[in-house]
């Protein structure tokens, strides 16, 4: 729980100052981690892979509500 809070203010703050691209890479970076450590310490089970999708969530919506907040610019 404190590592997807953790990753919500990240998140938030990647959305505050930065764009989509920084997003995806440390999404990237999340995942890739996260199923490393679950595979090398528990293996592979649904478990770990939802935990994985919850790690990415928490930091997804933190970037939403970031770029929300942050007046993030519109193409038109």
């Amino acid at each position: 729980m404190l590592v997807a809070a953790m990753l919500f203010l990240v998140g938030w703050l990647i959305g505050r100052l930065f764009g989509v691209i920084v997003l995806v890479m440390t999404s990237c970076v999340i995942l890739f981690t996260a199923m490393t450590i679950f595979t090398a310490v528990y293996g592979i089970d649904l478990l770990h892979v939802l935990i994985a999708l919850g790690y990415l969530t928490a930091h997804q919506s933190g970037y939403l509500l970031g770029a929300y907040l942050g007046g993030y610019p519109e193409n038109n």
